[in-house]
């Protein structure tokens, strides 16, 4: 897969989570759309992760692989960041009177 941020008008919707998990602890209110398309023997993947309906990143690469190829963040704009190589870098946020209680996600500088 290109490191080009996909065109999801050439995949299809496979499916939609919520609450979709960070390391194990999922995430209320954290939303991804997973698509997928048939590309040179392999099925593409493309999730794109919302929260609170704002878009917030997307990662991509091969179903079946342990980890994302490339990943974009969404900037300020509503444009698409520079996709940079492996994983969203996003750690859990937990509310300071409970730390069992999870109140979102933080996206880390990935440079």
């Amino acid at each position: 897969m290109a490191e080009n941020i996909p065109d999801l008008a050439t995949f299809r919707l496979h499916k939609v989570i919520d609450d979709i998990d960070i390391d194990g602890v999922p995430v209320p209110g954290l939303r991804g759309h997973f698509y997928r398309r048939a590309g040179r023997g392999r099925l593409e993947s493309v999730g794109v992760y919302s929260y609170a309906d704002a878009e917030l990143f997307m990662a991509w690469g091969y179903v079946g692989e342990e980890h994302c190829r490339f990943t974009a963040v969404r900037r300020d704009d509503g444009s698409w960041a520079e996709p940079y190589t492996g994983c969203p870098k996003v750690r859990v946020l937990r509310a300071e009177s409970d730390e069992r209680a999870v109140t979102g996600v933080e996206l880390l500088d990935a440079r």
